[in-house]
């Protein structure tokens, strides 16, 4: 990693937009947590527990978020409220198994041997802790992440620059430390602790970028619920943009209603599937004049990709509803194509 690209990646948490929302936000509610102690024990636990039960799993998940954006390339997305839950992409709690392993190895540790060894014990975490979360970032896996031969691998093709992670995050420690020292007060530690983790998440990602490690490591493909929460959440998507744009339509404006469908259709990965799902939910519309307009431009689009057995299709459901219902003047003639290959002579011939 090249100075500039640390410092980009160390600024993260002060230039990106979404990432200085989600760092103030969490400050915030840590810190209305914080304020329990000033109401006595009973009555703080009340004010804190809840606080920190959705906040703790949702500062972890977008810390992976943070991760995994970074190296990909990306910038780091808007927090979702769906972090706040404890349910999907188990993945990203993960963490939490680190938190609490390396507390109790230093507990025990300490106990046992003194503090030297604790500190011993602290510093080689400290070293093995960035590359098993850049491991769950890509793969996913909490397995995969804790499998030494893969963060052997890891380390390896990452050579002397791999040291840059664990000396950022024991002279974070270090910085810490000694503003709590120097300052002592509480909410500027704070702030800068929180800082520092979203920054360390950034280098953790920005490190691992141009090595393609998702290419070359030997991570094996994770078994996790991640493609069932995302069609979840495309449904989610899709029916709201569906009830926005039925508003839209009722009140008389449909070409606005249907641009803002084409607008996210545009930006959906699984357009397809998207188009299909649009048309069939339209079609139950007590007014479905919207939903022939929608199915033109999805014959459209079936037709320049080749689709001409789904383009038929469409065009014969919206048939059974509207016997007059037609292509684009644009598209008739690939139509018209179209229904001859699947020998439907009756679509063919009303289309010339």
């Amino acid at each position: 990693m090249k100075p500039n690209e640390f410092v980009r990646e160390f600024l993260t948490p002060a230039i990106v937009p979404p990432v200085i929302f989600a760092l103030m936000l969490f400050y915030v509610l840590f810190e209305i947590a914080s304020l329990g102690r000033l109401f006595g024990l009973v009555l703080g636990l009340v004010l804190a527990t809840p606080i920190v039960v959705f906040v703790l799993p949702a500062l972890l998940r977008y810390l992976m978020v943070v991760l995994q954006a970074r190296a990909y390339g990306r910038e780091p997305e808007a927090l979702d409220i769906n972090l706040l839950s404890w349910v999907g992409n188990i993945w990203t709690l993960f963490p939490i198994v680190h938190v609490a392993a390396f507390i109790y190895a230093v507990y025990v540790t300490d106990s046992y041997f003194g503090g030297s060894a604790a500190l011993g014990v602290a510093v080689a975490y400290a070293m093995l802790l960035p590359a098993s979360l850049i491991i769950l970032a890509i793969s996913h896996s909490a397995l995969s992440s804790l499998n030494p031969f893969t963060i052997f691998e890891l380390v390896k093709r990452c050579g002397f620059s791999y040291l840059i992670a664990p000396a950022f995050v024991i002279a974070a420690t270090w910085v810490v430390i000694n503003t709590k020292a120097a300052f002592d007060m509480a909410m500027l530690t704070e702030f800068v602790s929180l800082y520092f983790l979203f920054a360390a998440f950034a280098i953790f990602g920005g490190m691992a970028r141009p090595l393609k490690l998702e290419r070359e490591l030997d991570i094996p493909m994770p078994v996790s619920i991640d493609e069932e929460t995302q069609q979840d959440r495309h449904l989610l998507e899709r029916t709201m943009v569906l009830n926005h744009a039925y508003g839209i339509v009722s009140r008389g404006n449909r070409a606005q209603g249907l641009e803002h469908i084409y607008k996210v259709l545009a930006d959906d990965p699984n357009d397809v599937a998207g188009w299909a799902w649009f048309f069939e939910n339209m079609l139950r519309w007590e007014n479905p004049e919207a939903a022939f307009a929608l199915a033109q431009q999805y014959v459209h689009e079936l037709l320049r990709y080749g689709e001409n057995v789904k383009a038929v299709k469409v065009m014969m459901r919206c048939r059974m509803i509207n016997p007059a219902f037609k292509p684009l003047i644009e598209d008739l003639e690939l139509a018209e194509a179209a229904a001859e290959e699947c020998h439907n002579e009756e679509l063919a011939n009303f289309l010339r």
